[in-house]
Order: structure tokens, then C-alpha cells, then sequence
């Protein structure tokens, strides 16, 4: 038993000795907002939440529930409820939050690691369902549209989470994994409350992600997708460029760097190496964790992982900080709805 330990300890050692981590350049210079009438686009007036919680379990420090609360939006075509497991902290005092997006497959397991840590350590967490989709293929058919709904339903995670007086959204972090980590890029450029975000496995532009990707959910729903519209691999890249506005590489110069953390992963081919490279450079080269795997096997890097976002966020959050990961003034929304949104 004791050789199998030791066995084991060693080869950790081995795999996070192979991890290289890149600081941010002290020559950073602060991005440039996103256009005012792109922002626009994502401005929304929040509506009254209805909330339904059931406790799954009570530990020493936090109790676990399961939220469901009513998507809020008009204007999108899944009106279903958005629905997460919620980790509140017993103590009295205001936690900071931390908000996990899963998978392509909404698998939950792969984030409870992460969750645990955090909520062993005084932070509210939040694990985001991502059942609620379309299929793939129907999101690549309109895939703007599918974009901007999953922002605005995480969004409203959020807005939950600001009518909860125990929870601090001052100190709010974000960190998603693969289609997560799509997902988190996407909250950390659009929505001003989010103040430090990690995103892994995640690369641009997205046309050419998903066309190259050897994820054999992607694979078949862009075959699905080809045979559907009758378009060849050339078409079908022409269609998603000129559909999709919400690019990873189009929103990234407009990130605030210093409230990043990448992890990459040298040989991935579900997110190609190379499209993580060139988010990386187009974000002006955040503090980046580079992994000696593939996509999947990434996964073997996942306590190491844990510990590295979970040190970043604890520097980040710990002092006051105005600034947040997205690049936008409180007002930006004001003269539409008269609401900081």
C-alpha cells in the first residue's frame, strides 16, 4: 500500500514539474472598452426571480442545495428553468462567490473537486447545469443566438446571486473548462460584475474550433449540420464567421488581463493548441498554465489545477478592487433602462 502511495506521489510530482506557467508581461497596458452599441446588445432589465431551493446535504461548514429559478428572458426560445447546485456558507459573514461551468456534456463530477475546495475554504460556489441546451447542431445552425442565450441565463445566475444578502458579488470569480471555459471567457468580457475569471481549453477563432475539433460531439454535429445545409467544410467556415459576432477572438483585446488565468494544454486536438495560442496572444498573454496533454487527458492535472485557480482567486479577491475582467463602466446600460446592468 505504502509503494502504491509512494508511487502515486511521484507521479504527480512528475506530471506538475511538466506544467509551465507564463506570468503576465509587466508591460500590460489596460484594454479598451467593447463598442457601445455592441455592449448594447447584451443589455437587459432584470425581472423578479422566482426561486425554488431543496437541501441535499449539510457539512461542517456549508450546506449544498439544488436551485431552480425561472430564466426571466423574453426574446429567446428556451424559456426553461435554469437550474445549479448552490454550496452556502454557514457562517455569518458575507462570502465571496465562485460560479462553475461544466463541460460539453453538463457533467457536474468534473467540477465538485473544485467546488469542494472552494467551499471548504469560505466561498459560496455555484455549479451551473448546462442540460438546458439545444442540440449542437441546432446551435450551429443559429449559433449568435445560441451564444447570447446561455450569457444571458448565466447572467441571471448572477442576478440571483445579488438578491442574497449573505453572498458578496464584489468578489465574484468564474472559472469553466472546455465549453465552460467558452462560456466563462464570455461572462468575464460581457458582464461587469464578474472580478477574476480562469478559463481552460479555450481557443478562437470558434469557426475554425469547431470545424477542426476531433470532440465527437462537434464532429457529428458539424457533419449534421453539412449535410443539412448542403455545405462543404469551406461553406460551412464562411456561414459560422459571418454568423457568429460574439467571437473568443473578437472579445478578448477587450479583457482585463490581469484578472486572467489561461490553462492550455500543449496537445489538445478537441480545442486545437494552436487557436488556444492565439486567444492567449489576442488577450494580450494573461497569466497562463500550460499542461503537457491533450484535452481529456488534462484531466490528470485536475488537483493541481485546483490548487492554481484557487490561489489565484484568493490573491485576486482577497484585497478591495474596483476592477473586474470586463472592460466596461457601471453606467453602460443607464440609457436604456435606467439600471446598472
Amino acid at each position: 500500500m505504502k509503494i502504491r502511495i509512494l508511487f502515486g506521489v511521484a507521479v504527480l510530482g512528475h506530471l506538475f514539474a511538466c506544467a509551465s506557467v507564463k506570468p503576465l508581461p509587466q508591460d500590460y497596458q489596460a484594454p479598451a472598452p467593447l463598442a457601445r452599441e455592441y455592449l448594447t446588445e447584451f443589455c437587459y432589465r432584470p425581472s423578479p426571480i422566482t426561486e425554488e431551493l431543496t437541501l441535499i446535504k449539510e457539512k461542517k461548514r456549508y450546506r449544498l442545495y439544488e436551485v431552480s429559478i425561472d430564466a426571466g428572458f423574453n426574446g429567446f426560445d428556451d424559456d426553461s428553468p435554469i437550474t445549479f447546485d448552490y454550496y452556502e456558507q454557514l457562517s455569518e459573514t458575507m462570502s465571496p462567490i465562485v460560479l462553475l461551468l461544466p463541460i460539453l456534456n453538463g457533467q457536474k463530477h468534473i467540477m465538485r473537486p473544485f467546488a469542494t475546495k472552494f467551499a471548504s475554504k469560505g466561498y459560496a460556489v455555484i455549479i451551473i447545469d448546462t442540460v438546458q441546451r439545444n442540440t449542437l447542431l441546432d446551435d450551429l445552425k443559429d449559433p449568435e443566438h445560441s451564444i447570447r442565450k446561455v450569457v444571458q441565463r448565466h447572467r441571471r445566475v448572477i442576478d440571483w446571486a445579488e438578491s442574497r444578502p449573505n453572498l458578496d458579488t464584489s468578489r465574484l470569480g468564474v472559472f469553466g473548462a472546455s465549453l465552460g471555459g467558452f462560456n466563462a471567457l464570455y461572462l468575464a468580457a460581457l458582464d461587469k460584475r464578474v472580478n477574476v475569471a480562469s478559463i481552460a481549453l479555450v481557443g478562437g477563432s470558434l469557426p475554425y474550433v469547431l470545424l477542426n475539433s476531433n470532440e465527437r460531439r462537434i464532429v457529428e454535429a458539424v457533419t449534421g449540420v453539412k449535410k443539412e445545409l448542403s455545405f462543404n467544410n469551406k461553406q460551412l467556415m464562411e456561414y459560422l464567421t459571418d454568423k457568429i459576432d460574439t467571437d473568443p477572438l473578437a472579445i478578448a483585446p477587450h479583457v482585463n488581463a490581469e484578472r486572467i488565468l489561461m490553462v492550455l494544454a500543449k496537445y489538445d486536438e478537441a480545442v486545437p493548441y494552436g487557436s488556444q495560442l492565439e486567444l492567449y496572444e489576442k488577450m494580450g498573454r494573461p497569466e497562463a498554465i500550460t499542461l503537457p496533454t491533450g484535452h481529456i487527458t488534462a484531466a490528470a492535472y485536475i488537483f493541481y489545477l485546483r490548487s492554481q485557480v484557487f490561489k489565484f482567486f484568493d490573491q485576486k479577491l482577497s484585497p478591495a478592487s474596483k476592477s473586474g475582467t470586463a472592460a466596461i463602466s457601471p453606467d453602460y446600460c443607464n440609457q436604456l433602462f435606467g439600471a446598472q446592468k
